[in-house]
């Protein structure tokens, strides 16, 4: 089991990972539903707002993946893990 590089919290007990090669959202309960999604599926990450922020998670299928009311320094902190991973693995253009 392979530890984080981070984790935020947004709305509705969805939880956000993001590992060296993937980021997994959990929602439910417990976190029984896992999603995890490759570096090389997000096309963008983008997030709006100071206060309740939105981040956003699109994927080269269209997919959008909204997480709200995120504290800013959270969806920063996941934001910038997701664009050094996608960076360090030659991924941005």
């Amino acid at each position: 089991m392979e530890a984080p590089i981070t984790q935020a919290t947004g709305h509705n007990n969805t939880i956000v990972s993001v590992y060296p090669d993937r980021v997994e959202l959990k929602t439910g309960w417990q976190g029984q539903n896992v999603e995890r999604i490759g570096l090389r599926d997000i096309a963008a990450v983008s997030s709006s707002g100071v206060v309740n922020v939105t981040l956003t998670l699109q994927t080269n299928t269209g997919q959008l993946h909204r997480l709200t009311r995120m504290a800013l320094p959270d969806a920063r902190r996941i934001k910038t893990a997701i664009e050094q991973q996608k960076q360090r693995a030659g991924l941005y253009d």
